[in-house]
Protein backbone atom coordinates (compact mmCIF):
# COMPACT_ATOMS: atom_id res chain seq x y z
CA UNK A 1 0.00 0.00 0.00
CA UNK A 2 1.24 3.61 -0.75
CA UNK A 3 0.06 6.92 0.30
CA UNK A 4 -0.54 9.54 -2.50
CA UNK A 5 -1.95 13.39 -2.21
CA UNK A 6 -4.42 15.14 -4.00
CA UNK A 7 -3.72 18.66 -3.75
CA UNK A 8 -6.84 20.79 -3.61
CA UNK A 9 -6.89 24.80 -3.92
CA UNK A 10 -9.41 25.67 -0.30
CA UNK A 11 -9.17 29.08 -0.17
CA UNK A 12 -7.23 31.08 -2.73
CA UNK A 13 -4.44 33.37 -1.49
CA UNK A 14 -4.47 31.78 1.49
CA UNK A 15 -4.16 28.10 1.77
CA UNK A 16 -3.81 24.50 -0.33
CA UNK A 17 -4.78 21.90 1.44
CA UNK A 18 -3.41 18.17 0.24
CA UNK A 19 -5.83 14.90 0.96
CA UNK A 20 -4.15 11.63 1.17
CA UNK A 21 -5.36 9.10 -0.87
CA UNK A 22 -4.93 5.44 -0.01
CA UNK A 23 -3.81 2.66 -2.46
CA UNK A 24 -2.75 -0.85 -2.81
CA UNK A 25 -1.30 -2.64 -5.33
CA UNK A 26 -3.44 -3.85 -8.31
CA UNK A 27 -5.94 -0.34 -8.19
CA UNK A 28 -7.45 0.04 -11.11
CA UNK A 29 -4.58 -1.08 -13.33
CA UNK A 30 -6.08 -3.08 -16.36
CA UNK A 31 -5.55 -6.93 -16.51
CA UNK A 32 -2.25 -6.94 -18.48
CA UNK A 33 -0.17 -5.71 -15.53
CA UNK A 34 -2.31 -8.36 -13.45
CA UNK A 35 -0.14 -11.00 -11.28
CA UNK A 36 -1.64 -13.88 -9.93
CA UNK A 37 -1.25 -14.01 -6.15
CA UNK A 38 0.00 -17.10 -4.10
CA UNK A 39 -2.97 -18.40 -2.44
CA UNK A 40 -4.91 -21.86 -2.37
CA UNK A 41 -7.96 -20.42 -3.46
CA UNK A 42 -9.52 -21.05 -7.53
CA UNK A 43 -7.16 -18.86 -9.94
CA UNK A 44 -8.31 -18.03 -13.11
CA UNK A 45 -6.03 -15.26 -15.26
CA UNK A 46 -8.27 -12.24 -16.14
CA UNK A 47 -8.42 -11.35 -19.83
CA UNK A 48 -5.78 -8.90 -20.53
CA UNK A 49 -7.80 -6.24 -22.38
CA UNK A 50 -9.99 -6.38 -18.86
CA UNK A 51 -10.04 -2.59 -17.06
CA UNK A 52 -11.87 -2.06 -13.56
CA UNK A 53 -14.52 0.73 -14.67
CA UNK A 54 -16.53 1.31 -11.24
CA UNK A 55 -18.84 -0.27 -8.75
CA UNK A 56 -21.95 0.59 -10.38
CA UNK A 57 -24.22 -1.69 -12.02
CA UNK A 58 -23.30 -3.02 -15.26
CA UNK A 59 -19.27 -1.29 -14.57
CA UNK A 60 -16.33 -4.00 -14.82
CA UNK A 61 -15.54 -4.27 -10.65
CA UNK A 62 -11.71 -3.32 -10.10
CA UNK A 63 -9.27 -5.18 -8.77
CA UNK A 64 -8.23 -4.98 -5.32
CA UNK A 65 -5.72 -7.08 -3.69
CA UNK A 66 -6.59 -7.99 0.29
CA UNK A 67 -5.24 -10.70 2.89
CA UNK A 68 -7.18 -13.10 3.75
CA UNK A 69 -7.72 -14.82 7.29
CA UNK A 70 -4.76 -17.55 6.09
CA UNK A 71 -2.45 -14.38 5.99
CA UNK A 72 -2.62 -14.43 1.95
CA UNK A 73 -3.22 -12.00 -0.84
CA UNK A 74 -6.38 -12.28 -2.70
CA UNK A 75 -7.31 -11.11 -5.89
CA UNK A 76 -10.51 -10.15 -6.59
CA UNK A 77 -9.69 -10.71 -10.60
CA UNK A 78 -8.10 -14.28 -9.67
CA UNK A 79 -11.74 -15.11 -9.84
CA UNK A 80 -12.26 -14.42 -13.20
CA UNK A 81 -14.82 -16.45 -14.72
CA UNK A 82 -16.90 -17.18 -11.49
CA UNK A 83 -20.11 -15.76 -10.26
CA UNK A 84 -18.75 -13.62 -7.25
CA UNK A 85 -20.78 -12.34 -3.86
CA UNK A 86 -18.96 -9.59 -2.31
CA UNK A 87 -20.43 -9.23 1.22
CA UNK A 88 -19.09 -6.35 3.10
CA UNK A 89 -20.12 -6.90 7.05
CA UNK A 90 -18.99 -5.02 9.89
CA UNK A 91 -17.74 -7.04 13.29
CA UNK A 92 -20.40 -4.75 15.37
CA UNK A 93 -23.55 -5.66 12.33
CA UNK A 94 -26.12 -7.67 13.91
CA UNK A 95 -27.99 -8.10 10.76
CA UNK A 96 -23.75 -8.71 9.10
CA UNK A 97 -23.31 -11.37 12.09
CA UNK A 98 -26.62 -12.94 11.05
CA UNK A 99 -25.77 -13.27 7.45
CA UNK A 100 -22.04 -14.80 8.40
CA UNK A 101 -23.46 -17.67 9.88
CA UNK A 102 -24.92 -18.89 6.10
CA UNK A 103 -21.66 -17.96 4.13
CA UNK A 104 -20.29 -21.57 4.23
CA UNK A 105 -23.38 -23.45 3.56
CA UNK A 106 -24.27 -21.10 0.75
CA UNK A 107 -21.02 -20.98 -0.88
CA UNK A 108 -20.61 -25.07 -1.10
CA UNK A 109 -24.15 -24.93 -2.57
CA UNK A 110 -22.77 -23.16 -5.74
CA UNK A 111 -18.80 -23.60 -5.66
CA UNK A 112 -19.00 -26.81 -8.00
CA UNK A 113 -20.99 -24.32 -10.28
CA UNK A 114 -17.95 -21.91 -10.07
CA UNK A 115 -18.66 -19.71 -6.99
CA UNK A 116 -17.13 -17.57 -4.55
CA UNK A 117 -18.07 -16.10 -1.64
CA UNK A 118 -15.74 -13.43 -0.93
CA UNK A 119 -16.31 -11.46 2.89
CA UNK A 120 -14.69 -8.21 3.43
CA UNK A 121 -14.36 -6.62 6.77
CA UNK A 122 -13.78 -3.23 7.04
CA UNK A 123 -14.31 -2.26 10.93
CA UNK A 124 -14.32 -4.53 13.66
CA UNK A 125 -16.72 -4.77 16.66
CA UNK A 126 -15.90 -1.05 17.89
CA UNK A 127 -15.77 0.29 14.82
CA UNK A 128 -11.80 0.43 14.05
CA UNK A 129 -10.04 -0.85 11.17
CA UNK A 130 -9.79 -4.50 11.83
CA UNK A 131 -6.25 -6.69 12.21
CA UNK A 132 -5.29 -10.12 11.11
CA UNK A 133 -6.91 -11.51 14.26
CA UNK A 134 -9.89 -9.93 14.18
CA UNK A 135 -10.52 -11.51 11.05
CA UNK A 136 -9.39 -14.69 11.83
CA UNK A 137 -11.90 -14.58 14.67
CA UNK A 138 -14.75 -13.93 12.28
CA UNK A 139 -14.00 -16.68 10.11
CA UNK A 140 -13.54 -19.00 13.39
CA UNK A 141 -16.99 -17.43 14.91
CA UNK A 142 -18.94 -18.08 11.98
CA UNK A 143 -16.97 -21.06 10.47
CA UNK A 144 -16.58 -19.57 7.49
CA UNK A 145 -14.21 -21.96 4.71
CA UNK A 146 -14.63 -19.22 2.09
CA UNK A 147 -12.05 -16.16 2.19
CA UNK A 148 -12.66 -13.53 4.46
CA UNK A 149 -10.56 -10.19 3.45
CA UNK A 150 -8.79 -7.89 5.94
CA UNK A 151 -10.12 -4.41 4.60
CA UNK A 152 -7.54 -2.32 6.22
CA UNK A 153 -7.00 -0.12 2.83
CA UNK A 154 -10.44 0.95 3.11
CA UNK A 155 -11.43 -0.24 -0.36
CA UNK A 156 -15.01 -0.96 0.74
CA UNK A 157 -15.52 2.38 1.53
CA UNK A 158 -15.33 3.32 -2.25
CA UNK A 159 -17.77 0.36 -2.68
CA UNK A 160 -20.32 0.97 0.15
CA UNK A 161 -20.27 5.23 0.74
CA UNK A 162 -23.47 5.36 2.73
CA UNK A 163 -21.64 2.79 4.94
CA UNK A 164 -24.95 0.85 5.05
CA UNK A 165 -24.12 -2.80 5.84
CA UNK A 166 -23.94 -5.59 5.24
CA UNK A 167 -23.26 -4.21 1.65
CA UNK A 168 -23.96 -6.87 -1.11
CA UNK A 169 -22.53 -7.34 -4.68
CA UNK A 170 -23.13 -10.22 -7.10
CA UNK A 171 -20.67 -10.26 -10.01
CA UNK A 172 -20.78 -12.24 -13.46
CA UNK A 173 -18.45 -14.08 -15.14
CA UNK A 174 -17.01 -11.60 -17.15
CA UNK A 175 -16.15 -9.40 -13.65
CA UNK A 176 -19.67 -7.18 -14.41
CA UNK A 177 -21.36 -6.01 -11.26
CA UNK A 178 -24.93 -7.90 -12.12
CA UNK A 179 -26.08 -6.80 -8.52
CA UNK A 180 -24.75 -3.80 -6.17
CA UNK A 181 -27.05 -3.98 -3.43
CA UNK A 182 -28.73 -7.72 -3.04
CA UNK A 183 -32.17 -6.34 -0.77
CA UNK A 184 -33.39 -7.19 1.23
CA UNK A 185 -30.14 -8.13 2.44
CA UNK A 186 -30.56 -11.86 3.04
CA UNK A 187 -29.10 -15.60 2.49
CA UNK A 188 -32.28 -15.78 0.40
CA UNK A 189 -32.06 -13.20 -1.82
CA UNK A 190 -28.26 -13.93 -2.28
CA UNK A 191 -29.26 -17.02 -4.04
CA UNK A 192 -31.54 -15.39 -6.00
CA UNK A 193 -28.94 -13.65 -7.42
CA UNK A 194 -26.80 -15.97 -7.37
CA UNK A 195 -28.75 -18.73 -9.39
CA UNK A 196 -30.25 -15.57 -11.75
CA UNK A 197 -26.60 -15.76 -13.06
CA UNK A 198 -25.35 -19.56 -12.83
Amino acid sequence: MRIASTCLPWIPLLATGCVPELTSPGDDTGAGSWVAPDNTWSMSSPPAGLVGEGHGEGQVAPDFLLMDQHGDMVSLWQFYGSVIVIDISTMWCGPCVALADEVTETWHEYQDQGFMYLTLLPEDDIGQVPDLADVQRWASDHEIEAPVLLDDAGRSYEMAPDATYPRLYVIDRQMRIAVDQVNPATDAAIRAAVEALL
